[in-house]
């Protein structure tokens, strides 16, 4: 359920909010299907069924899903190891691969770990917003306390960062995406255990992709 107002941030609901009220209304879309010039319907329509692709057939949520089930597994902790640039050439006697390697892996570690703190902001962001609004939900109606949690960012983000309505309403919509999947399926502690994939990836999932993951997910859970 929404507020009266079609797009509007207040919705009745902070932590679901409809897909439609960040697209296009179906008024407004072209929905006749024009042929191109030289091209045969045959393609257009292979075109079409491509594009239809189910999500139990789809390569990467079911790899996802696999990532998010499996146990991280313990490793020893050591210092981190900086790559650092040396513009002075090598020759093959001062070649150390050892040293190379060990490098190189904890590069890939850190862009791993930016991965993992950029989701963990998104999550922690939605979380935010749903006890704020739980907070005011006490003494306010669901419309009021979505304008007060409006209010309460807005405080706390400089006047240089120039939130506009458009980039507040992107941002909750994103933040809460990511805390529903993740409190969904074992809260933060679970968003350390994806490997492959980058943060954009997961930040860039659907509503109905995040809300396909999480219903496979408590399936595989409670068999």
């Amino acid at each position: 359920m929404v507020g009266s107002t079609p797009g509007s941030l207040y919705t009745t609901d902070p932590m679901n909010i409809s897909p439609a009220l960040f697209g296009d209304f179906p008024i407004f879309q072209d929905t006749s299907q024009k042929k191109r010039v030289g091209e045969p319907t045959s393609k257009l329509f292979s075109k079409k069924a491509n594009k239809q692709v189910s999500k139990e057939d789809s390569p990467t949520l079911q790899r996802l899903i696999k990532e998010l089930t499996t146990p991280t597994q313990k490793t020893s902790s050591s210092n981190t190891i900086i790559l650092q640039s040396d513009v002075s050439e090598i020759d093959k006697d001062s070649v150390n691969f050892r040293e190379l390697y060990y490098k190189i892996t904890n590069a890939e570690d850190n862009n791993q770990k930016i991965t993992h703190d950029l989701i963990y902001c998104h999550y922690d962001f939605g979380k935010g917003i749903k006890l704020w609004f739980d907070h005011y939900r006490k003494i306010c109606s669901e419309d009021a306390s979505n304008a007060k949690v409006n209010d309460k960012i807005r405080e706390q983000i400089s006047a240089e960062d120039k939130l506009t309505e458009t980039n507040l309403r992107k941002r909750k919509e994103r933040v809460k995406k990511i805390f529903r999947l993740f409190n969904n399926i074992g809260r933060k502690e679970i968003i350390g255990r994806i490997k492959t994939f980058n943060a954009t990836t997961i930040l860039n999932l659907s509503q109905d992709d995040v809300d396909y993951i999480i219903s496979k997910i408590l399936e595989m859970t409670h068999t």
